[in-house]
């Protein structure tokens, strides 16, 4: 038995008097906490259990055949090929030792259980991912990705070939995965979570090729025969893995599963567009509730409050008919924090899709044991239709990094728990046969061509490539013959798709792919036509742009990038006048408008007159950035032509104007270099003529006291963006910092002032400080901080005592102490010697008295609306910035304590703060929400987005801090803390969740 006290349950679940009756599907009164339960025996876990009414589960493998499961794979010879990260958390020796193990199962008897074990390799470092290749097997073990292979026949690994070197080592739960085969004939793989590098050119060396590539924190693809190496939308945190049409999905800790919509190699052809996301959560919102049959704390009371995903991984789709009936798309989830998997069905919603836990499973998740030591961390179908789990069977899941310091020592008997031990399952209908590996390794080439007809995705997954591993031309007819009158549309994709493999695939067969009946049939051809424009291919193409399937209008606004003739362009206008209301289609055509540029330009005009439109803005910036002086006056033209002679400009196309002069000064560009000399006489300089009126317009605006407010800021704010009149622009915002205006009005101007860059801002926001109120003096520290110059010049205001150190909150003070300036860091280092604040660990544990008193909810939540609610949701309440508050109900006050005092102690993943700075010096701050080959998207403090193409962008450095500040404990008492604790203790019930 092993002790349980406060520390030691920090991170796992207390072990409760089972809920759940064995054999019975519902819920029972929670009884009093006892001491933990030792591991059981594969036969007794067998027996905590649990799944729908129908199924059944078996025992596949267990130790001592396998330990430490956390990926398999079967080859052609049905052999179960298992990584064992034996060496996890923390290595052999609990110093990184390496110690992970690739083990070969082999069924010997036939009986559908595996009886024999060969260790194929050991000595890997915290190997997590497998693919069976050629004669061997791909491993992800970072920094590396290996190919190992048995040369003598033994069974043992004797040959060690280094793939892809340069992948991120750190947390073991964070590295790169999973090895999945596409429809595209390249190796998919998942970089693994965020990490203290995230977004700071991490290059990957393709060792067949010596090429480094830069991946950033984006997933990446590969051809391991090639070296070929390229990045794919990302990041995946563990498990990137795709439908039957070639959609990819993933996951990450407190989000299930999300679909990657827009593929990073259509978007990277465009750098003069950045698209504000790429991916969409499929379960929303975050941390959804899960339906475990493990043990519950006793502050439960039925199953809807049973606990939320907080350790989502290897999120998959099913892809056979053998466990489900009908056409609907199923998807599964591990939770090994929660012991389950839970099972969701996806609908198709437009170009993505919308998720929902399978209700009809019962008040328990699809896969549920009782048994706290269960750890499914890994599924996927097996050759037989069925579901494989994983079940790495460890006490602990929760890696060191990821505890609180006071419990690390007390917890670290309890690291490796389990390490002698490891299961894996199989899930099937309770008809269905024992399992049989089929033996394609015995089949011809005319064999396998057949066998592809099959409702299963990894046997048409292994048979593709198989058929290309013999390159067996002879294999071409039969292909062919399957691609036109093959029944089933998925035996069509892949005939398809291996021919394409095997350079064996004519435009006529794409052309009668684009017209197939089933619309993943016609979006696939879509993108194996994209080599294969003949006139014919075009035509049927094209004809697509009014397809009912809006999977397959994405795919042709992708596909078309890759056709230069004016066809393609009048199609690609209609689909973005056609669809301006779904964003990702519209972010598709962006990908594609270089060789369009014109055609789509007349379209969006049409659709937005006036120029102010959502479609004008990014062809703008496009054109500005290829430098297309006609498209620039086409775009313009609305902006800057009156609606008739001597009328006003209306205050849209001033906005439009505005946007036009920030994007210049991103560009580090004028207007006046964007007219050109004075011999330059073309459309564009003739028209930008226009601006001195506007000009003059605004300038009367500015000082028109009848004018509202809002028009009088903007006219100045339009003047400050031109040199000429930036001075008399900075004085009349100043003039709206007087009391006498509302707190909005003089934010507003605060923010107007920003844009301008002006030297004397920053004198401008101390004169007024004294004056401002709480929103205004937000805006003006934002203000400061947007330029080292400015930041430098809050720094000294602050050392002479102009300025009190109290403005600045701790998360401030040390982003000025860490800044990229060492002028900034120095000087930051002497203004703050004197008001340094207490060391955190100080706080809190100044505060450990508020764990002994009773909270009480309700007045807990009016400190979390006042402190915490700006960046933090929590039901209908709060801000989507920080980490979902619903995902912390289950800790214990001991680690919400430490998270609230010192809350950059311990960063999720994806939730530490960048700096982003531009070429032109503002910089930003905030995190990163996204990144793309050509930007990168960061959600700031308040909550907005910014995308940030990388040719404006000179640096983006992480802090290595939280967003969340530091020194919330100011006014609070130990009773105000022990309220605020028991309100996020308590469970959500309605709303958000």
């Amino acid at each position: 038995m092993h002790p349980v006290s406060i520390i030691a349950a920090l991170m796992i679940s207390l072990n409760l008097t089972p809920l759940v009756t064995p054999g019975l599907l519902f819920a029972a009164e929670p009884a009093t906490p006892k001491t933990a339960s030792p591991p059981l025996s594969p036969a007794e876990s067998l027996k905590k259990l649990h799944v729908p009414s129908g199924f059944r589960v078996e025992l596949a493998a267990a130790e001592p055949l396998v330990l430490d499961p956390v990926a398999f794979d079967w080859d052609e010879r049905g052999r179960l090929w298992v990584v064992e990260m034996a060496d996890y958390p923390l290595g052999m020796d609990g110093k990184g030792k390496p110690g992970g193990r690739v083990r070969i199962l082999e069924d010997t008897k036939g009986d559908g259980h595996y009886d024999k074990a060969t260790l194929f390799a050991d000595g890997l470092n915290f190997p997590n991912g497998i693919l069976t290749w050629r004669d061997g097997a791909i491993i992800t073990a970072a920094p590396e990705i290996l190919f190992l292979r048995d040369t003598d026949g033994d069974g043992k690994a004797d040959e060690r070939r280094v793939l892809v070197s340069g992948l991120q080592e750190g947390n073991q739960q964070l590295r790169a995965n999973g090895l999945r085969w596409g429809l595209d004939n390249w190796v998919h793989v998942a970089i693994g979570g965020h990490h203290g590098k995230y977004g700071v050119n991490t290059r990957l060396k393709s060792v067949r090729t010596g090429e480094s590539v830069l991946v950033g924190s984006r997933d990446f693809r590969f051809r391991p025969d090639t070296g070929e190496l390229e990045p794919q939308s990302g990041p995946t945190q563990f498990g990137r893995n795709r439908d039957n049409w070639g959609r990819w999905f993933g996951t990450q800790n407190s989000n299930p599963l999300w679909h990657y919509v827009l593929p990073d190699h259509y978007l990277r052809r465009n750098p003069h567009f950045g698209a504000a996301q790429t991916l969409v959560q499929l379960l929303t919102p975050p941390n959804p509730p899960v339906f475990p049959a493990s043990p519950l704390e006793k502050r439960y009371h039925s199953f809807t409050q049973a606990g939320h995903f907080t350790s989502a991984c290897a999120g998959m789709i099913y892809r056979d008919s053998v466990l489900f009936l009908g056409i609907e798309t199923h998807g599964f989830v591990c939770e090994p924090f929660h012991n389950l998997v839970q099972h969701v069905r996806l609908t198709d919603n437009g170009v993505t899709f919308s998720a929902r836990r399978a209700t009809e499973d019962g008040p328990l998740d699809f896969f549920a044991s009782e048994d706290r030591w269960c750890r499914p961390v890994m599924m996927r179908e097996g050759p037989d239709g069925t579901l494989w789990v994983a079940d790495m069977y460890r006490y602990m899941i929760e890696h060191p990094d990821w505890l609180p310091k006071e419990g690390k020592a007390e917890l670290l008997p309890h690291y490796r728990e389990g390490d002698d031990r490891g299961r894996i399952y199989r899930v099937s209908r309770r008809a269905t046969p024992a399992f049989r590996a089929p033996r394609f390794d015995q089949l011809n080439t005319a064999q396998l061509v057949a066998a592809l007809d099959t409702s299963n995705g990894w046997q048409r997954d292994k048979i593709q490539q198989l058929l290309l591993w013999r390159a067996d031309k002879t294999a071409a007819p039969a292909l062919r013959e399957l691609a036109r009158t093959n029944a089933h549309p998925l035996t069509r994709l892949h005939a398809l798709c291996t021919l394409d493999g095997l350079g064996e695939l004519e435009p006529a067969a794409v052309t009668r792919a684009l017209a197939d009946g089933h619309p993943g049939v016609r979006e696939n051809a879509l993108r194996l036509a994209e080599t294969r424009f003949t006139p014919e291919v075009l035509a049927a193409a094209v004809r697509l742009a009014g397809d009912a399937d809006a999977k397959v209008r994405l795919q042709l606004a992708f596909s078309l990038g890759a056709a230069t003739n004016a066809l393609a362009g009048e199609t690609l206008a209609r689909l973005l006048t056609a669809n301006a209301a779904e964003p990702m289609l519209v972010a598709a055509v962006m990908s594609s408008t270089i060789p369009h540029l014109r055609p789509l330009i007349t379209a969006a005009s049409r659709a937005e007159a006036g120029g102010s439109g959502a479609l004008i803005e990014p062809l703008l910036t496009i054109a500005l950035g290829v430098n297309d002086r006609d498209a620039l006056a086409q775009l313009l033209a609305p902006t800057l032509t009156p609606a008739a002679a001597g009328a006003r400009h209306t205050p849209a196309q001033l906005a439009a104007f505005t946007r036009l002069l920030d994007q210049l000064a991103q560009r580090n560009t004028t207007l006046e270099k964007l007219r050109g000399t004075t011999a330059t006489d073309d459309a564009l300089a003739r028209l930008l003529e226009h601006a001195r009126v506007i000009a003059t317009q605004a300038r009367a605006t500015t000082t028109d006291t009848n004018a509202p407010a809002a028009d009088r800021i903007a006219a100045a704010s339009l003047l400050s963006r031109d040199p000429a009149t930036r001075g008399e622009a900075v004085t009349w915002l100043a003039a709206w910092l007087a009391p006498q205006h509302p707190a909005d009005t003089q934010a507003a101007a605060i923010r107007a002032l920003a844009v301008t860059g002006a030297p004397e801002v920053p004198a401008v926001l101390a004169k007024g400080w004294a004056i401002l109120s709480p929103t205004p003096r937000l805006a003006a520290l934002a203000a400061w901080f947007s330029r080292e110059p400015w930041a430098f010049d809050l720094v000294q205001r602050v050392g002479r005592g102009e300025l009190p150190a109290t403005i600045l909150d701790t998360t401030q003070r040390d982003r000025l102490l860490k800044h990229d300036s060492k002028r900034v860091q120095q000087l930051a280092a002497k203004a703050f010697a004197t008001t340094a604040s207490p060391a955190r660990s100080k706080v809190v544990d100044a505060f450990r008295p508020a764990l002994k008193l009773v909270g009480a909810p309700a007045k807990g939540r009016e400190i979390y609306l006042r402190l915490c609610a700006v960046c933090h949701q929590r039901g209908d309440d709060g801000k989507d910035i920080g980490p979902n508050l619903v995902s912390v109900v289950e800790h214990p006050p001991e680690k919400l304590l430490a998270s609230i005092l010192d809350p950059s102690a311990d960063i999720q993943p994806g939730y530490s703060a960048y700096t982003c700075t531009l070429q032109n010096g503002e910089e930003f701050y905030g995190l990163v929400a996204a990144e793309t080959a050509n930007s990168v998207t960061l959600k700031l403090a308040d909550g907005s987005p910014k995308i940030v193409l990388r040719n404006q962008l000179a640096t983006l450095r992480s802090q290595n801090l939280s967003l969340m500040p530091e020194g919330l404990e100011a006014g609070l008492t130990h009773q105000d803390m022990a309220d605020l604790l028991a309100f996020l203790r308590t469970p959500v019930t309605g709303g958000k969740k």
